[in-house]
């Protein structure tokens, strides 16, 4: 397996600031309310956060350091807009490569 580059180790500590930062502002899921109004849920529970989900992905462009391209969800969500990209893109969780 190929080390990384050192410009690429400093971007992964920078990327780990900011996780753990992103994390500790914003305990609960930014997704959680979203889906719930897309699925006409009136009550909901709001998970707590755990994963960073980049709205652009780094294959399109998109930076692992940029907080606004970043949002913290929880598991679930996170999973939900994997398995359902096309569903994402139409809730604004996620853009296409050449949305700025």
């Amino acid at each position: 397996m190929r080390n990384r580059s050192k410009k690429k180790q400093r971007q992964y500590v920078e990327r780990r600031k900011l996780v753990k930062r992103m994390l500790e502002e914003r305990p609960y899921c930014e997704a959680c309310p979203i889906f719930a109004e897309h699925d006409g849920v009136g009550s909901y529970i709001r998970n707590g956060s755990v994963d960073i989900h980049e709205l652009k992905r780094r294959s399109q462009g998109g930076s692992i350091t940029d907080e606004s391209n970043c949002m913290v969800v929880c598991r679930q969500c996170h999973r939900r807009i994997g398995d359902h990209p096309q569903l994402a893109f139409h809730l604004g969780l996620a853009k296409q490569g050449w949305m700025k």
